[in-house]
């Protein structure tokens, strides 16, 4: 195994061993906290952000729909990314005989799939509370869900302040990414994680139109084989694609690219 699939053989094991921890040792814990860790601080970008003279304050609709967009399309790749073969990835078995981890390298990209099986079928509820489990006011105890809520689109889209800044702008800026919740099926969720960047060098702040920093943000092409979209895209994405199977089990695939 060469450098890089180790990195991404142990990014994916750490998370194996959450999200069984999850699973499994969270139970008797279900009606206390979770972490004594305090709240995340929830950041606004007021661009975009209107209030009607009564005072209810409400989203710029076109923003709405063009954040929905590039959510969807990624959502849409990391669902085919899941349904494609892994014959020619390489396997390694982890310490649980239920979870398996491929890797592979697609042109200059490096991706990582993490299979979990999880029974009984009936866990498939509980695991989407506990990836995706912002409350009400967007706030989040998971150790998955990486970031701070800047922007609630809907109770399922959010647009993240990521926690790390790039170290190779001076000064730094802070980076944003999209994530979201979809459901192609009753039976199927994708969860789309905020590692995609939107804005790589530019700086969003309270003045930025985010209308326009989403027209500059490259389309996915979810109309062509998904490895071939993943090498095109050439940026980071990851997420969950979870599913209740026939067999009374929970088939969780999480992609890191």
């Amino acid at each position: 195994m060469n450098k890089t699939y180790i990195k991404v053989a142990l990014a994916l094991l750490s998370l194996a061993g959450y999200m069984q921890n999850v699973i499994f040792a969270s139970e008797a814990a279900a009606n206390s906290d979770v972490t004594n860790s305090p709240r995340q601080k929830r950041i606004h970008i007021e661009n975009g952000i209107y209030q009607e003279p009564n005072g209810q304050r409400y989203l710029d609709y076109d923003e709405i729909l063009l954040s929905l967009k590039h959510a969807s399309q990624a959502s849409k790749l990391l669902l085919k990314l899941s349904e494609t073969a892994a014959n020619d990835y390489s396997a390694y078995s982890t310490e649980n005989k239920n979870s398996t981890i491929y890797s592979k390298k697609i042109g200059n990209m490096d991706i990582g799939r993490l299979h979990v099986t999880i029974s009984p079928g009936s866990k498939y509820n509980d695991l989407l509370e506990k990836i995706w489990d912002f409350d009400e006011n967007h706030k989040s105890d998971s150790n998955i869900i990486r970031g701070i809520v800047s922007r609630a689109y809907w109770k399922d889209l959010y647009l993240f302040e990521k926690q790390s800044i790039d170290p190779n702008y001076t000064p730094p800026i802070k980076k944003y990414a999209l994530g979201a919740v979809f459901n192609p099926s009753k039976d199927t969720t994708v969860i789309v994680c905020p590692s995609r960047t939107i804005n790589d060098d530019t700086e969003i702040n309270q003045e930025t139109d985010m209308k326009e920093v989403y027209f500059n943000v490259k389309p996915i092409e979810t109309d062509i084989d998904p490895e071939d979209a993943l090498t095109k895209l050439g940026a980071n994405i990851s997420g969950f694609v979870i599913k209740r199977g026939d067999d009374d089990q929970v088939h969780v695939t999480y992609i890191n690219a």
